[in-house]
């Protein structure tokens, strides 16, 4: 208790290095170890200390919010506390942001529902990715080339993801056959769309780990050379921001 005694002089946060703002709430702290004895005074320290902690709170829960996921989710708490510049005796409230967050980003990712309203848009997605893989196949080959090749080997020419290969044949499909594109025709190759929609998904999920913060204001170009992907995907990766950001 004497030890007790003798640091209930202090400043609060002299000893702690902790934000101004927490003065209040070490305060509190300070006041229950040393006993104050008015029930009002006690009152409107707590009322105080609580205010100041959401401050502080609130502002961690912002900076860590900007991160992207990866970096959020996979950093130990002492290498958060570290980079931030924050002292241990925040230690609980980094760790309750990043719980909270990291639980937010799988909750998103898990339960993101394909509505009425992106099941269609993602049909119009899809059509503009055909129509956009017609032009670039029809610009740098020889029709001959694009009719006698394997859908595989057009999918490594136009360098697109397996589950794009529905797209890579519908476009192979209009040069050589049919001529002929719509959403009529579209909803009728399910599995095409199906793998259409995997390909969204799977930028949403791209996305989410460069954080939204950053996601929601680049442009579209720039998303694509961070992400790795070709402009022929342009529409897949604007429709994955739209569902990521809205």
């Amino acid at each position: 208790s004497s030890g007790i005694n003798a640091e209930c002089p202090l400043r609060p946060g002299d000893i702690l290095g902790v934000d101004d703002r927490l003065d209040s709430a070490i305060a509190y702290v300070q006041n229950k170890l040393c006993g104050e004895s008015d029930a009002l005074v006690k009152r409107d320290v707590h009322s105080a200390a609580l205010q100041a902690y959401g401050s502080v709170f609130g502002d961690i829960w912002d900076t860590l919010k900007s991160w992207s996921h990866d970096k959020l989710c996979t950093t130990k708490l002492q290498d958060l506390l570290d980079i931030l510049g924050f002292p241990e005796a925040l230690d609980g409230a980094v760790e309750m942001a990043q719980s909270a967050i990291c639980g937010i980003f799988s909750i998103e990712k898990r339960d993101m529902e394909i509505s009425t309203e992106r099941n269609l848009q993602s049909i119009g997605a899809f059509m503009k990715t055909v129509r956009i893989l017609v032009g670039r196949l029809l610009k740098d080959y020889m029709k001959g080339l694009i009719c006698s090749s394997r859908l595989q080997e057009l999918m490594d020419l136009l360098e697109v993801p397996d589950s794009l290969d529905g797209a890579v044949e519908m476009a192979q499909k209009f040069i050589c056959g049919s001529g002929i594109l719509s959403s009529s025709l579209v909803t009728k190759d399910s599995a095409a769309l199906q793998g259409f929609i995997d390909t969204i998904m799977g930028v949403v999920d791209q996305l989410s780990e460069l954080g939204q913060s950053y996601v929601c204001n680049a442009g579209i170009p720039e998303l694509l050379t961070s992400l790795g992907l070709p402009d022929t995907m342009v529409s897949v990766v604007e429709t994955a921001v739209d569902w990521f950001c809205n």
